[in-house]
C-alpha cells in the first residue's frame, strides 16, 4: 500500500496531473480547432453566399430592366392589336416577336420573354438556348392556361416561382390592360450563377420563401427531398448548413460536408486516443521503474538516517547495483556521519566550556556592582561616625560576599536567593533609613526549586539604582508562586517597585526583542546579562517580560520551567529543567 507521503505517491499524483493537463491541453485544443474551423467555415460561406447573392440578383436586375424596356417600347402596340386587320396583326406579331428576340440576343439573363394579349388569343415568345424542347412545350402550355393578374402593391420587386413535372420557374410580370409583358428564368440558370469556374466543394440550393427547394447541384437533393425542412433535418449530421436570404424569391443555402471541413483534425483526434493509451501504459512503468532507481535507495538513506538518529555512529554502505548518483550519495553519507560525530562530541566539549566561560564571565561583570554600592555606603557613614550602622552594613556585606563566593555555584534555591536580596535590602536601609519598604511573597513549593544565581537580586539593585531618589520611599515587592504557561509547570517571579518605571524605549524593544546587551552607556547591562543567563540555562527566549505598573513602578517579570525529581532521600524535590549540554 502507497502511503500518501510517500516519494512514489506524490510522483504519481504530479505525473498523473501533469499528463492530465496535457490530456486536456490536447482536447481543449482540439475543440477550440473545431470551433475555429467551423466558424473560419462560416466567415467562407457567408462570403460567397454574398457573392453569389449579387450574382443572382444582378441577372434579376438585368431581366427586369429588359423586360420594362421592352414594356415600355411596345405596350402601345400591343395594345392596338385588337384594333387591326389580320395583316396588321401579322406584321404587328413580327415587329414585337422581333423585339424580344433582339432583347434576348443582347442579354441571356432571362430564359423566356414572353408578350401575352388574351383578346386577340396572342402569345409571343422568345426563348434562350437553355431551356429543351419538351420544356418550351410545357411552358408554352402554361403560360395560354395562366392568368396574369396586376402584381400587388409592394410586391414588385419580387419574382414568383412556378413548377412544371418537377422543373421550377420563376417570372416576373407586367400585367395592363388585360395585355402581359413578362419573363421567366429556370431556377437551374439562377443556380449556375453559383461557383462559375471555382474550386467550391459545397454544395448550393436554390428555395423559396416557404422552404420548397427549387434547385440544387447536388444529385438527387430535389428528388429525395421537397423542403428545406426536411433536408435540414436528414442531412444535418453530414453537413454544415448556410443560408442567405435573396428577397426577390427565397433562400439560397450553402451545404458544406464535415468530413472536408474537419478531415484535418482526425489526425489530432486518433493522436489524443493514443497519447490517452500510452499514458495509462507509461505511468505504471515509470512509477516502477522509480521505485527501483529512485524509491529504493531513498529508503536505505532515510533508515540510515532514523539509526544515526538514536545514536548510531557508523553507517555501512549498502550492497547492490545503484545508479552513480546514489553511489556517491552513499559515500558522502558515510563521510558525512563521521564528521557528524567527530563534530558532535567536539561540539558538546565545548559548548560545556563556553557556557561556563560565559557564566563566569556574566558573574564578573555583575560583581562590580554590588563592590562599589558597599564601598560608597561604608564610606558615607565613617563621616557620620555611626559606628553600629557600619558594623551591620559590614555583618551584611560579608554574608554577600560569602554567597558570591561560594565556590562557583551558579545555581541555587529561590528562599536562598530571596534571602540574599533581602540582605542586600539591609544593606540599602543603613544607607537611606525609613525610605524602604519591602514585602516578599514566596510560596513554599517554589521555594526549593533552583534558579540561577543573582537573578533577583539583579532586578532589586536595578531598583535601588533607577527608583531610589533621596527623601521618596521606595517599595519592593518580591512574589514567588507557581503557575502554567503553556500546559507546563513554571515558577512565576515577579519584582515591583514604585519608581518612575521603564523608558517607553525599552518597553519597545522588549516587544520586538530587540535588546542588547553591550549598550553603550551601561544603563541596561544588568537586565541584558540576565536575559543572556536566562537563555544559556533554559534555551528560551520568552522567559523575561518587562513592564510599567499604575500608577506609576516597574514590574519584572521571571518564569523559570520546573519539573519534578527525586533526590538521594527519596524525597520529591523541584528543579529548574536542566542545561543540556
Amino acid at each position: 500500500m502507497i502511503r500518501t507521503n510517500s516519494i512514489v505517491f506524490k510522483f504519481s499524483v504530479q505525473l498523473t496531473i501533469i499528463l492530465a493537463i496535457l490530456f486536456s491541453v490536447l482536447v481543449i485544443s482540439n475543440i477550440y480547432s473545431l470551433e475555429v474551423v467551423q466558424n473560419n467555415s462560416k466567415t467562407n460561406s457567408r462570403n460567397l453566399l454574398a457573392i453569389y447573392k449579387a450574382n443572382i440578383q444582378n441577372n434579376f436586375s438585368n431581366s427586369a430592366e429588359d423586360l420594362i424596356e421592352v414594356f415600355e417600347a411596345h405596350v402601345d402596340s400591343a395594345l392596338s392589336m385588337d384594333q387591326l386587320d389580320e395583316n396588321g396583326r401579322y406584321f404587328k406579331s413580327i415587329q414585337l416577336a422581333n423585339a424580344l428576340s433582339m432583347k434576348m440576343s443582347r442579354d441571356a439573363s432571362s430564359d423566356v420573354m414572353f408578350i401575352k394579349i388574351p383578346g386577340s388569343d396572342l402569345l409571343l415568345t422568345y426563348f434562350s438556348n437553355r431551356i429543351s424542347s419538351e420544356n418550351k412545350l410545357r411552358l408554352l402550355d402554361y403560360l395560354n392556361s395562366y392568368t396574369f393578374r396586376p402584381a400587388a402593391e409592394g410586391d414588385s420587386d419580387k419574382w414568383v416561382d412556378f413548377n412544371i413535372q418537377n422543373v421550377h420557374y420563376v417570372y416576373k410580370a407586367i400585367t395592363y390592360s388585360e395585355v402581359t409583358f413578362g419573363t421567366i428564368i429556370q431556377a437551374d440558370t439562377l443556380l449556375s450563377l453559383v461557383n462559375q469556374g471555382g474550386n467550391d466543394p459545397s454544395h448550393y440550393v436554390l428555395s423559396n420563401r416557404n422552404g420548397v427547394i427549387l434547385s440544387s447541384d447536388k444529385s438527387n437533393v430535389e428528388e429525395e427531398y421537397s423542403t428545406m425542412i426536411e433536408l435540414q433535418s436528414k442531412l444535418e449530421r453530414k453537413f454544415l448548413m448556410f443560408t442567405e436570404p435573396i428577397p426577390e424569391f427565397g433562400l439560397i443555402t450553402n451545404m458544406v460536408a464535415k468530413q472536408s471541413v474537419f478531415s484535418g483534425l482526425q489526425k489530432i483526434q486518433w493522436i489524443i486516443v493514443m497519447l490517452a493509451i500510452i499514458s495509462v501504459v507509461i505511468v505504471p512503468l515509470v512509477l516502477r521503474l522509480l521505485a527501483r532507481d529512485i524509491l529504493t535507495p531513498v529508503l536505505k538513506l532515510v533508515k540510515a538516517s532514523k539509526e544515526v538518529e538514536k545514536g548510531q555512529h557508523e553507517f555501512q554502505i549498502p550492497q547492490g547495483h545503484f545508479s552513480m548518483e546514489f553511489t556517491k550519495l552513499f559515500h558522502s553519507f558515510q563521510s558525512m556521519v563521521r564528521e557528524i560525530t567527530d563534530l558532535k562530541i567536539q561540539s558538546y566539549e565545548e559548548e560545556i566550556e563556553r557556557s561556563q566561560l560565559e557564566i563566569k564571565y556574566l558573574q564578573i561583570q555583575i560583581r562590580p556592582h554590588f563592590y562599589l554600592n558597599a564601598i560608597s555606603t561604608i564610606t558615607s557613614l565613617t563621616y557620620q561616625n555611626k559606628n553600629e550602622e557600619i558594623r551591620m552594613l559590614i555583618q551584611h556585606l560579608s554574608e554577600h560576599l560569602r554567597y558570591m563566593f561560594k565556590g562557583g555555584i551558579t545555581e541555587v534555591s529561590i528562599d536562598e536567593e530571596i534571602r540574599h536580596a533581602e540582605n542586600y535590602i539591609r544593606m540599602q536601609e543603613i544607607r537611606y533609613p525609613d525610605q524602604i519598604f519591602y514585602m516578599t511573597e514566596i510560596d513554599a513549593e517554589a521555594a526549593i526549586v533552583q534558579i540561577p544565581q543573582f537573578i533577583i537580586l539583579t532586578f532589586v539593585e536595578n531598583a535601588f539604582k533607577h527608583a531610589m531618589f533621596y527623601g521618596d520611599m521606595l517599595s519592593i515587592f518580591i512574589r514567588v508562586s507557581t503557575e502554567a504557561k503553556d500546559e507546563k509547570p513554571f515558577v512565576k517571579i515577579a519584582i515591583e517597585d514604585n519608581g518612575e518605571g521603564f523608558p517607553v524605549e525599552w518597553l519597545q524593544q522588549e516587544e520586538s526583542a530587540v535588546f542588547e546587551r553591550n549598550d553603550a552607556d551601561h544603563s541596561r547591562i544588568g537586565v541584558a546579562n540576565m536575559r543572556r543567563t536566562l537563555q544559556l540555562f533554559y534555551k528560551r527566549d520568552d522567559l523575561l517580560k518587562l513592564s510599567n505598573v499604575e500608577p506609576s513602578g516597574a514590574k519584572v517579570e521571571l518564569w523559570i520551567p520546573i519539573q519534578e525529581s527525586v533526590n538521594e532521600t527519596g524525597k520529591e524535590a523541584r528543579h529548574a529543567l536542566p542545561v543540556d549540554r
